[in-house]
């Protein structure tokens, strides 16, 4: 069946088991998940399934997600997941998310800006052609950037390494990944009430792709009411940093412009 262009797409998710924390709802990253799923197919019935990608060395990389957790969902819930296309920036095209059970308020939303790139490397324009398929690229959106937080002198940073069974397609971390990551290092920290409040909005940002078997370290700590994360190589390249809001405090989504 055709799909109308500018008609946000949906489709309907399971919670699995495996999906679920010790508090029995679904993680945050699962919706995540959901989400990369659900840009996949709207972009396939579209005409783009990820073969054309693959045959024009383009692929879309994640660089800043706005997170809201509304609400828990549970094992066996049927979770309606929607996305649209709302606008583009050169490189840049963002999509707003919903996840739901019929009928009733959100679980989940998530802002998603996405660069497209060649190879997974170098950012490229968003062809022109794309604004046929998707009819809302021709709006234009703000910039986005989240400031980067200094970390606490003499912090204690904690060692790890991306996992082969971290790594997507592309070879490197899916950014699925990184928020469970965050996740655990605000565990680690003393925020085991903060990764399962309700609500909680997380605010992320991407700088680079972490191969497989990388060895990277990680903190999180509390400042000002927000918990803030940082990744990062020995060297003190920079992976990922983000904040997470568990206390109602709002954080800016990137439609809004730089935080």
């Amino acid at each position: 069946m055709a799909v109308e262009r500018a008609v946000p797409f949906s489709q309907t998710f399971r919670v699995r088991y495996e999906e679920c924390g010790p508090d029995r709802n679904a993680r945050a990253a699962v919706y995540l998940r959901y989400l990369q799923e659900l840009a996949f197919a709207h972009s396939a019935a579209l005409g783009y399934p990820l073969s054309w990608y693959e045959a024009n060395r383009l692929f879309w990389l994640v660089r800043r997600i706005h997170l809201v957790v509304h609400a828990p969902a549970g094992y066996g819930e049927d979770l309606l997941c929607t996305t649209q296309v709302v606008g583009m920036r050169r490189v840049m095209a963002r999509r707003h998310n919903t996840v739901q059970r019929a009928g009733v308020a959100p679980v989940a939303t998530a802002v998603v800006d996405w660069i497209l790139t060649e190879n997974g490397e170098a950012p490229v324009r968003v062809p022109e052609e794309f604004a046929a398929a998707f009819a809302t690229l021709g709006r234009a959106i703000a910039p986005s950037a989240l400031q980067e937080r200094r970390t606490p002198p003499g912090a204690p940073w904690a060692p790890l390494r991306i996992r082969a069974s971290d790594a997507d397609a592309m070879g490197h971390a899916n950014h699925t990944v990184y928020l469970d990551l965050l996740d655990d290092a605000v565990i680690r920290a003393g925020g085991d009430t903060a990764v399962t409040a309700h609500p909680r909005t997380y605010d992320l940002q991407y700088n680079a792709a972490a191969p497989s078997g990388a060895g990277l370290r990680d903190l999180a700590w509390q400042e000002a009411g927000l918990w803030h994360y940082r990744l990062e190589s020995p060297e003190g390249r920079l992976y990922l940093h983000g904040r997470l809001s568990a206390n109602g405090q709002p954080l800016n989504a990137p439609l809004s412009g730089p935080a």
